[in-house]
């Protein structure tokens, strides 16, 4: 099959997540062949000023780049004119795609299906949504947005997308069930997790370079990788550091970028704590190493007082790491943790009890190596990549057929 696939954050080198390029790959070593939409990643060079399109060749992947930059670190403002500029940018570049059999979008942000619907009207094909949050609905309930306007436009824009799509697929179970419990039609709702590259965690060991730079040699630490955002909650993680500053052994890691992140660099330095670490970015291939050093994996959002329907792809890093993780949020994420028994769940409203948890697994070793051994060989058994590409696969077959089967 020729598959277009929309993926404005997809990217080869980044301390974002692989799984556009991971999916990508494994459907071209499957014997397909993939064509992706995407934007210019942060810190990567955007095509020349006078082009709007770069094209390449990665791994075999066909890679159509619009020079439309994006970073976590922009306003809100800004991120909606990166959204629009590319849903503009994405559309056209389609004209320049010559045969496909599926279009497949994949969100966030929620404007990438106008691209998508767009590329199989163009082109006369299937077009399958992909959704790996619930969009407006996650703003709103974050308090990232308002009600009004915005939000008005963003509820049409998503239940029109719904609707034109032929499939939607969820990363999250929780969001299969969300959008049935709105009405939405569930048996074109498909649950296909984002999981992890587990070829990455293999023979892995400890980052040197990582643990030297920030003095974490001989700790105990408690790792956060992802977003600093607003909707991500780190002052929890800045409070319970509190309750065990006077322990030296345990050190917490927050490691990524986010428009948030300075604020809670600020509430650090406010509370003078030296037991939390602030860690730069980097490309996703030092995870594993930077995990394997590390006791804990934190799953931390900001509470909000209802359940978080996500399954975010950090989740799959600590069980393919074999190191426990404590999740603070009820939803998916906490039922598989407690099912699989890799990781423990804390009051979201208590930062003490995070401090108490992350003391009892710290000072436990058996414990931890029993959660870390049970999430590792579930993650191999149900959540790696390549297998999840052949689930994908299957779907876009599928949906492929029955359009085959509705032009006789």
């Amino acid at each position: 099959m020729k598959i277009l696939y929309y993926s404005q954050f997809f990217t080869v080198h980044s301390s974002g997540s692989g799984r556009p390029y991971d999916l990508s790959k494994y459907l071209v070593q499957a014997g397909h062949e993939v064509h992706v939409i995407c934007g210019t990643p942060s810190g990567s060079k955007p095509p020349p000023w006078y082009k709007p399109f770069r094209n390449e060749t990665y791994d075999g992947i066909k890679i159509t780049t619009c020079r439309v930059a994006y970073s976590n670190n922009f306003g809100f403002l800004r991120r909606g004119l990166s959204f629009a500029t590319f849903a503009i940018l994405a559309s056209i570049a389609v004209l320049f795609v010559k045969k496909l059999d599926i279009v497949f979008a994949s969100s966030s942000p929620l404007t990438i299906g106008i691209p998508g619907y767009i590329a199989s009207k163009l082109k006369r094909r299937p077009f399958i949504f992909e959704i790996r949050d619930i969009l407006p609905e996650a703003f709103l309930v974050s308090g990232a947005m308002k009600p009004g306007l915005a939000s008005w436009l963003g509820e049409k824009l998503e239940a029109f997308l719904y609707h034109k799509a032929v499939r939607i697929m969820a990363v999250s179970p929780g969001f299969k069930d969300r959008l049935i419990e709105r009405g939405f039609d569930g048996k074109k709702i498909r649950v296909s997790p984002l999981g992890a590259d587990g070829n990455m965690f293999k023979n892995v060991t400890p980052d040197e370079e990582f643990l030297d730079k920030y003095n974490l040699r001989g700790k105990k630490i408690a790792i956060y990788t992802g977003t600093h955002g607003r909707a991500n909650g780190l002052d929890y993680i800045v409070e319970a550091a509190e309750y065990t500053k006077n322990n030296s052994e345990i050190v917490y890691v927050l490691l990524g970028s986010g428009g948030w992140k300075e604020r809670y660099k600020q509430l650090v330095g406010e509370k003078g704590l030296t037991n939390v670490v602030f860690a730069d970015p980097v490309p996703k291939t030092r995870i594993p190493g930077i995990l394997a050093g590390c006791a804990i994996g934190l799953m931390i959002l900001r509470y909000h007082g209802s359940p978080r329907p996500v399954l975010p792809n950090k989740i799959f890093d600590y069980m393919f790491t074999g190191i426990p993780s404590i999740v603070n949020f009820y939803g998916p994420t906490k039922d598989m943790t407690e099912e699989v028994g890799c990781g423990v769940f804390v009051d979201p409203g208590d930062p003490k009890d995070l401090a108490d948890k992350v003391l009892m697994l710290t000072n436990n070793s058996e414990m931890r190596h029993q959660m870390g051994e049970k999430g590792q060989k579930i993650a191999w058994q149900k959540y790696d990549r390549k297998a999840l590409a052949a689930d994908v696969l299957s779907i876009f077959e599928e949906v492929f057929a029955e359009w085959k089967a509705s032009q006789k």
